[in-house]
């Protein structure tokens, strides 16, 4: 299960953005500790013992210690971190990409609460889909009990996961039925994709979306190249952004599969003088151009992937600058299944920039208010074909756009999930129009159906009316200046119903001034890729 919306996105970052740049396998962290520090763990140890026996509560010892490993590694940098049982689980998890569970993808009802809804419709075939739960169901109750204050991470996902074959009961509500039901369902395995979206943009314009670097996403990516029959590409878009980044050996694979047998993908640079260097190991097969997306959440591996196409001048990158993270972090094993993820590295492109930011002022405002690096300021290196690019502060793309902020009226209707409601009222037939929005979708009318259901002017007044029923604060010109904006979410709610996830998800490209402008600069992308067959 994966949380991606909203409030989490901060703490995926987090999480996710210390795994990137593994180096192998975990090592051992059993080495024998120098004398001078088994005598300094007596104070340790004397302070614990002190804290057992004489504070004013009883305490949990386990506790204690995982915090004072915590307390000891925040003195070191922002990406090194202590791993609980529960995290070193769903660490590996991550990484090998599968787990056993109902198949769904979820989201706290609202901050604070446990009650969790389902944001996507479950893929065909997991033991969500066979019991029917979709997209907008709330679960309220797991075995009977409610979860309005349970911990999502804590409580809730471990008790939706568990050994393959076991049953888990769960209380639904769902939009337009009066009355809560419970389901059983038997968990399975379910195979974690890194790259969930893959089609044509336009013609023979690919996009891929990489949601992170696990152990399967080389793979992945080969599949999705195939589908989109990489021979006969005119360009294609990878989308990186809010990608935190995962497996170093990934990063590779995905580079390596743009790039020339032979051409430095990253370095790393330890405490011994010594370095390592990563190359491509294959080699690509064509020469399309490329435009590769990125934000300022897009970290870590990402920033490995972005960097060295960027530096060999194999793609423009378009977007915000990225996060910054480039410390490379080791996992070492420790007692009881926790873990340690130290930071024994740094990573360089292959033009030597440092993607690292300076965290030296505090770990808060590198993670919080960190301001956006411009190439004013920044180390200047020179990509092959002698491209000026930016260093010390994540990668700065080739073309900066930023995202438009939501007008007041549109995150208010989100808020108070008016979109959802109104969608399925309109297709429930409670609210009546023009056209039918709830046919029978069938494998031979899809595409038909695809490109005839619109948002028309009447659906729109409508909702307008129906926002000011609901009371909502909406004026003819706050509609109007929104229009565009509201057109396109009631059209994704009514695809991701009808349709399911990806054609939603096509939908809301289409206003994605990102997404956009990647296609404006195709051409240029063009230019610089005959540039790159010139030289080799």
């Amino acid at each position: 299960m994966q949380n991606r919306l909203g409030f989490f996105l901060v703490s995926a970052v987090l999480v996710t953005a210390l795994l990137g740049g593994w180096l192998g396998e975990p090592l051992s962290a059993s080495a024998p500790l120098e004398s001078e520090t088994e005598r300094l763990l007596q104070v340790f140890t004397g302070a614990l013992a002190a804290i057992q026996e004489h504070y004013v509560e009883p305490l949990s010892t386990e506790e204690l210690v995982e915090s004072a490993v915590r307390g000891m590694l925040r003195t070191l940098d922002p990406h090194s971190s202590f791993f609980t049982v529960s995290d070193y689980n769903r660490l590996q998890e991550e990484q090998r990409g599968r787990y056993y569970g109902l198949g769904i993808t979820i989201r706290a009802e609202s901050p604070g609460s446990g009650r969790v809804a389902v944001v996507e419709p479950p893929a065909p075939g997991t033991p969500a889909y066979k019991v029917g739960l979709r997209a907008g169901d709330v679960i309220s109750k797991i075995e009977g009990q409610p979860i309005d204050d349970w911990d999502l991470n804590k409580d809730v996902i471990p008790h939706l996961k568990g050994p393959k074959g076991t049953a888990v009961n769960i209380t639904v509500e769902r939009p337009g039925e009066l009355e809560p039901f419970e389901l059983t369902v038997i968990r399975d395995e379910i195979s974690l994709y890194t790259i969930k979206y893959v089609f044509h943009l336009d013609r023979n314009v690919g996009y891929i979306r990489i949601n992170k670097f696990s152990e399967t996403t080389g793979k992945e990516l080969n599949d999705a190249l195939e589908e989109l029959d990489e021979e006969h590409l005119l360009g294609l878009i990878l989308d990186l952004r809010d990608n935190p980044g995962g497996a170093l050996n990934q990063a590779l694979a995905v580079s390596g599969r743009f790039l020339r047998k032979g051409q430095v993908i990253v370095n790393t640079r330890g405490r011994s003088s010594q370095g390592r260097e990563f190359r491509a190991q294959t080699g690509r097969s064509f020469d399309y151009p490329m435009v590769v997306l990125i934000n300022r959440n897009s970290a870590s591996a990402s920033e490995i992937v972005s960097g060295a196409l960027q530096d060999h001048d194999r793609a423009l990158i378009v977007g915000e600058t990225s996060f910054g993270k480039a410390l490379v972090q080791t996992i070492y094993p420790l007692e009881g299944n926790r873990g340690l993820a130290l930071t024994t590295g740094q990573y360089y492109t292959p033009s030597n920039r440092l993607i690292q930011r300076d965290y030296s002022n505090s770990f808060y405002d590198y993670f919080f208010s960190r301001e956006v690096t411009t190439t004013s300021g920044g180390e200047v290196h020179h990509t092959d074909s002698g491209r000026e690019v930016f260093g010390g502060g994540g990668i700065t793309p080739d073309e900066q756009v930023s995202l438009v902020s939501s007008s007041r009226l549109v995150r208010t209707i989100e808020r108070e999930k008016l979109f959802v409601e109104f969608v399925n009222k309109l297709m429930d037939g409670e609210i009546r129009s023009g056209l039918q929005f709830n046919p029978e979708v069938t494998p031979e009318n899809r595409e038909e159906l695809i490109q005839k259901l619109a948002i028309t002017d009447e659906v729109l007044g409508l909702f307008k009316t129906f926002l000011q029923g609901k009371e909502v604060d909406v004026t003819d010109q706050s509609f109007e200046e929104s229009r565009q904006v509201i057109e396109n979410k009631l059209q994704q709610k009514l695809f991701l119903n009808l349709f399911g996830d990806e054609e939603s998800f096509k939908v809301a490209l289409e206003v994605d001034p990102q997404v956009l402008r990647a296609i404006e600069l195709l051409p240029e992308a063009t230019a610089l890729t005959h540039i790159n067959i010139a030289r080799h």
